[in-house]
């Protein structure tokens, strides 16, 4: 896989739309998608939720409706609605005062080695950075059995950049590298970075420098440690963030990866056991025989494979 910046989470609240207008603009009413009515949060009694998707409603009548994508929640809009996030965010632009973006999580995907969590973690650690959060280093790994993350800024806060391995938090244990980058912005710092006119890689290269750089002291004095030279790694992350030109719906990769995830780490056990005791030949003659539909998740990804 190449290195990508992709959106990780989308929110939008709607004042002009019900549910099932909002889920039609996605494109994400057609057969074979079931949503299922569950509780909903935020002051919101009612939700809407397929894939990572939910839909809340029936909140104050000033609330109107709100729609919350997280990262899988994304990667299913890609795959089986429009994946058209230009028209969702004109939706939102058109609409001033009726629509908000209340957060977008934009992220840098190195899958080809360029950052090491080890010496990102050892500089923040030892504060070769400047920044523009107030908290400055919030936070320092999430244990040994989720990788390494460093996050700077707070939650509340309309900005967050938060570094950490992917791979690790996922799971996979095969040696491949997956390291993001986060941006994560609120309200008005997510509306202005939509509002950008250069391609998304370069906005995301310009918008994570402002907030965040490490950094190496240079060999002659200088008190200002923003002019301060980069560190070799971000400099390059930042050079080839802005060189992806275009936003790349992860898709069928990504989607792919979940399913691995799910089916080694999750089924793994389970899956194992039967094959020690029953063999692969009836394993397979099972799976074709149980009689159950494939989900339409699931067909969507062998049609991208070429499989029947």
């Amino acid at each position: 896989m190449v290195n990508k910046v992709i959106y990780d989470w989308v929110s939008v609240t709607s004042k002009i739309h019900n549910p099932q207008g909002l889920i039609a603009l996605l494109g994400l009413d057609h057969e074979g998608i079931v949503w299922e009515q569950v509780k909903g949060a935020h002051g919101y009694r009612d939700r809407l939720y397929w894939e990572k998707i939910s839909i809340h409603y029936n909140g104050r009548e000033d609330m109107g409706i709100w729609l919350e994508m997280s990262g899988q929640g994304c990667r299913a809009f890609e795959s089986f609605g429009t994946g058209d996030y230009e028209a969702l965010f004109q939706e939102v632009f058109s609409n001033p005062g009726d629509l908000h973006i209340t957060r977008l999580d934009v992220a840098f995907d190195d899958h080809e080695g360029l950052l090491d969590m080890e010496t990102i973690c050892a500089d923040a650690r030892a504060g070769e950075y400047v920044s523009k959060f107030r908290t400055g280093l919030a936070a320092y790994g999430l244990g040994e059995d989720m990788g390494k993350t460093v996050t700077f800024g707070s939650r509340s806060s309309e900005a967050l950049v938060r570094i950490y391995d992917k791979a690790a938090e996922r799971g996979f244990t095969d040696g491949r590298h997956w390291v993001r980058v986060e941006l994560q912005l609120r309200r008005e710092r997510a509306a202005a970075f939509l509002q950008q006119t250069q391609p998304v890689g370069e906005c995301f290269a310009g918008v994570l420098g402002n907030y965040l750089r490490f950094v190496e002291e240079p060999d002659g004095f200088d008190t200002n440690r923003w002019r301060w030279p980069m560190k070799i790694y971000w400099d390059k992350l930042l050079d080839g963030a802005s060189r992806i030109r275009l936003y790349e719906k992860p898709g069928a990769d990504y989607n792919m990866i979940n399913l691995e995830n799910f089916v080694i780490q999750q089924a793994g056990g389970a899956i194992y056991t039967y094959l020690e005791c029953n063999g692969v030949e009836k394993f397979l003659k099972d799976l074709r025989c149980r009689g159950a539909q494939l989900n339409s998740k699931y067909k969507s990804l062998l049609a991208q494979y070429g499989k029947r």
